[in-house]
């Protein structure tokens, strides 16, 4: 009976997000190169010299994202786990380096947390993206446009977006840029495991971690690699209704973010959260100093966000 259940569950899950994802009651949004190409820059600039996590940059970054929210108008949620207000959760981590190397260090880990207060105040679906890099190596800044300015400057823009409709929402969104994803996901796992409301508030997580580049035999750019828990599979028919009816149009290549934690949507898959990860492919500047902002597949990016907000629109609708 019980896995009757479930299978009737994700069937009217799927009924709903389909409808949906059919029928968008008004037209497909889809953000501008130059609404994008602010914050990618910025924050890939010599200026912030690789943003490593809690380094100078890396805080100049955090303050720059912070007014982003501001001027956009999220309502601080640094504070959402304390019930205090501000943009930053912070905390310190030691941190012990990569396999082989006996460095260890303190770090100052500084998540910024802005949000869409919705009708359901006890539920929450968090959009995320991570903002530091590697910071300085041998004298060499590793800007990390890809990685991960790119996401980044993609979950500032949907943002913006949900809040120009003016709508009261069924839940909660959580807008998160994670500090430490280098150093193994330590914002946002700090985040979600002590989280005042336990891991049952959090209805799902969307990720984005380089979605401006492709693999170099994708030279037409429609592959999208899509990750999600395998137990999920209503998330994989709703992301297939949504290509269609957003006209994104992609190739997907799906993985099991079980077996495979790259990015910060391991810290809320292994707690047995939903997550939908968005990830564009490797190419040769992965974790090099050519990942520059001149090498952005602006087309591709704005792809990717158009299919993810429709993604994002039609589980609120199912809700």
């Amino acid at each position: 009976m019980l896995n009757i259940m479930i299978r009737l569950q994700i069937l009217i899950f799927a009924l709903l997000t389909f409808a949906a994802c059919s029928q968008p009651a008004e037209p497909v949004w889809q953000p501008e190169q130059k609404e994008l190409a602010g914050p990618l820059n910025f924050l890939s600039s010599p200026l912030l010299e690789g943003r490593e996590a809690g380094e100078r940059g890396s805080l100049i970054a955090a303050e720059y994202i912070a007014s982003i929210m501001e001027q956009i108008g999220l309502e601080p949620a640094g504070g959402v786990r304390e019930g205090t207000a501000g943009w930053f959760q912070d905390f310190e981590a030691v941190w012990k380096g990569k396999a082989g190397i006996s460095e260890e260090k303190t770090i100052l880990v500084r998540n910024v947390l802005g949000m869409i207060r919705g009708k359901d105040t006890t539920k929450f679906v968090v959009i995320a993206a991570h903002y530091d890099h590697l910071g300085i190596r041998k004298g060499t800044i590793y800007p990390g446009a890809d990685d991960n300015a790119s996401g980044v400057s993609g979950m500032l823009a949907l943002a913006k977006h949900q809040l120009s409709k003016g709508e009261r929402l069924p839940c909660t969104l959580i807008f998160a840029a994670w500090s430490a994803e280098e150093k193994g996901h330590l914002g946002s796992k700090y985040f979600v495991r002590n989280f005042a409301l336990g891991k049952e508030a959090f209805l799902l997580n969307i990720n984005f971690d380089m979605i401006s580049r492709s693999d170099p035999e994708d030279t037409l750019g429609n592959t999208l690699y899509i990750g999600t828990r395998i137990e999920h599979s209503h998330l994989r028919e709703m992301i297939e209704n949504c290509n269609t009816a957003s006209g994104a149009n992609f190739l997907f290549d799906y993985w099991d973010t079980d077996e495979d934690g790259g990015s910060d949507y391991a810290s809320f898959a292994e707690l047995g959260i939903p997550v939908i990860a968005f990830y564009s492919g490797t190419n040769a500047d992965y974790h090099a100093p050519g990942d520059t902002r001149e090498k952005i597949d602006w087309t591709k990016m704005i792809r990717i966000l158009k299919l993810a907000n429709s993604c994002l629109e039609g589980f609120l609708l199912s809700l």
